[in-house]
């Protein structure tokens, strides 16, 4: 059981002036046991942060504490028809209240969560990562206190979200849209100019702070085909603008062959009339 009241008494997780971020470890799995395929992800998080207090969530525990600490929000919870979307909701209410950093276990830690904290501007309250696709991802949020107002601006919009009658009825749309990738997007995007945001560089976050091991393990048939669709759409974009270009230039090239006839006349006349302006200045030089 991951009883965070106790971890509170014992280690100093709270932000502070000494340590300005709250050191605490979120991981979710629907039971204590982690698959094979994430056992290295999940315990590079520990290696890498030694002093902090590492916490695995199963889907029991996520919902006692949504129904101790969110009581108005337990129905719309256990309403979702998705196990990945009682997921995304419950990260972002164990954020708010607990503060602290929340990975996805296909993410492997590659450095210090106190590195990835000083990269980030101090009166950042929320980092967050860029996905591949767009916007923002929220397969990995650090938090430096509890009761950020950001995560409470995401927290706030659930209920309506899920009650929306505005989005196809399809498993990767729900997902997406209603707690997932686009939704933590627009919700964070409201507090972006204010500098409480801090969104990791693509070149920083790959590579240097994690990798991943492959997960999108709650995709359905419909999320498969949409990602197919955005891979092609990808290439597609790349040969259309080598096709325009090489469209582009083949068309001057016909249009200076066609006119080239008019082209020399052009020019031939050009030269003429310079010619004859400096012969008739030498006979009649100004006064």
């Amino acid at each position: 059981m991951c009883c965070l009241s106790l971890y509170f008494s014992r280690y100093n997780v709270s932000a502070d002036a000494a340590k300005p971020y709250t050191s605490i470890i979120h991981v979710m799995w629907k039971t204590s046991e982690v698959p094979i395929r994430w056992k290295r992800s999940a315990k590079s998080w520990l290696t890498m942060n030694k002093k902090f207090v590492y916490c695995h969530w199963t889907d029991a525990e996520l919902d006692a504490f949504v129904a101790d600490e969110f009581p108005w929000f337990l129905s719309t919870f256990r309403a979702y028809p998705y196990v990945i979307q009682r997921c995304d909701a419950a990260r972002y209410l164990l954020l708010y209240y607990y503060g602290g950093t929340y990975a996805d276990l296909d993410v492997v830690s590659l450095a210090p969560m106190s590195v990835i904290f000083a990269g980030a501007p101090v009166d950042a309250g929320v980092i967050v990562a860029p996905t591949e696709s767009f916007g923002v991802s929220p397969e990995f949020i650090a938090v430096r206190r509890a009761r950020d107002p950001v995560i409470w601006g995401v927290i706030s919009g659930l209920r309506r979200a899920a009650a929306s009658p505005w989005y196809p009825p399809l498993p990767y749309t729900a997902v997406m849209f209603r707690t997932g990738p686009v939704y933590f997007t627009r919700r964070i995007n409201c507090h972006g100019g204010e500098g409480r945001v801090f969104l990791i560089p693509p070149s920083r976050y790959y590579g240097i702070y994690v990798e991943h091991v492959g997960g999108s393990s709650w995709h359905e048939w419909d999320g498969r085909i949409i990602w197919k669709l955005f891979q092609l759409q990808q290439r597609l974009r790349k040969h259309i603008a080598v096709l325009a270009v090489s469209c582009t230039s083949l068309l001057i090239f016909i249009w200076i062959i066609r006119n080239r006839r008019f082209m020399a006349d052009y020019l031939r006349s050009r030269c003429f009339r310079r010619s004859s302006s400096k012969h008739t200045k030498a006979h009649h030089p100004s006064q």
